[in-house]
């Protein structure tokens, strides 16, 4: 049986925000953790098990904070 953890097996329970803060939270460790990681939003999803909504949401919000970019190939970096 091959037993793989999911967003929802890992992230708190709670409120929607503190779901937000804790993905938003761990999205920021990786990029921090990896200088140089490149991701689109379909391998940040994969990569964090994240939902494509919850992806999008997460994304934005760390372009709009400016701790990330998109590039011209869809991709998400470090600013």
């Amino acid at each position: 049986m091959n037993e793989q953890t999911t967003m929802s097996d890992a992230m708190p329970a709670g409120a929607p925000a503190e779901a937000f803060a804790y993905a938003l939270q761990r999205a920021q460790a990786e990029f921090m953790e990896m200088p140089g990681l490149q991701l689109t939003a379909a391998q940040a999803a994969r990569l964090w098990s994240f939902d494509s909504a919850l992806c999008s949401a997460v994304l934005t919000a760390l372009v709009e904070s400016r701790f990330l970019v998109r590039t011209r190939n869809a991709s998400f970096s470090r600013a």
